[in-house]
């Protein structure tokens, strides 16, 4: 085994030990996050690195004087109401998110890396740009969902549903599991 699959391992393990992140504790990260945003933190690119036993993400982007970008890593989000969310450009690596509905969510341009997602509805959602390489998505639903730019590298999307999904050739599926994916 490879160093980055040993480093890949080691994060399913941390991600699978996530604490579980308050409603009061989500809502002052959303409303700092707000402020971010609303103060020009939008617009940035992510780049990710791993060092031993650790990936991780650094945003290059405004750094707006006011707010806080979101970095919701290592939580588990399952007690969270996410329909409808606005939450682009946040640093949402790492997390543990079974079964939730981020339909209609705005996630544009947030960094998903090595999360655990299975099961999670992002219909009619905007994921422009948004990179979730290497997690695990069983069983999500994408339909209507705007993937244009999104990176699912290394992607476990078996069971997954992509009909009426934006999709185009800046839709990257380097190396992922498509086994009984629904596309058009």
């Amino acid at each position: 085994m490879d160093n980055l699959e040993c480093t890949r391992l080691a994060m399913k393990q941390m991600v699978l030990e996530s604490q579980p992140i308050s409603i009061e504790e989500f809502n002052k990260v959303l409303e700092a996050h707000d402020t971010f945003l609303l103060y020009g933190g939008a617009g940035g690119v992510w780049e990710t690195f791993y060092i031993k036993n650790m990936i991780f993400g650094v945003y290059r982007g405004p750094n707006p004087a006011q707010g806080t970008q979101a970095k919701l890593g290592f939580h588990d989000l399952r007690e969270i109401q996410l329909t409808g969310i606005v939450l682009p450009y946040a640093d949402c690596s790492a997390i543990l998110c079974l079964d939730k509905n981020w339909s209609r969510a705005d996630l544009e341009g947030s960094l998903f890396i090595d999360s655990i997602l299975n099961n999670c509805s992002f219909q009619d959602s905007d994921l422009y740009g948004a990179d979730f390489s290497r997690s695990e998505m069983k069983h999500c639903n994408f339909r209507g969902a705007n993937l244009l730019k999104t990176d699912f590298e290394n992607c476990d999307l078996s069971g997954s549903d992509f009909r009426g999904a934006k999709i185009d050739q800046s839709t990257l599926f380097k190396n992922a599991i498509l086994e009984n994916v629904l596309m058009d």
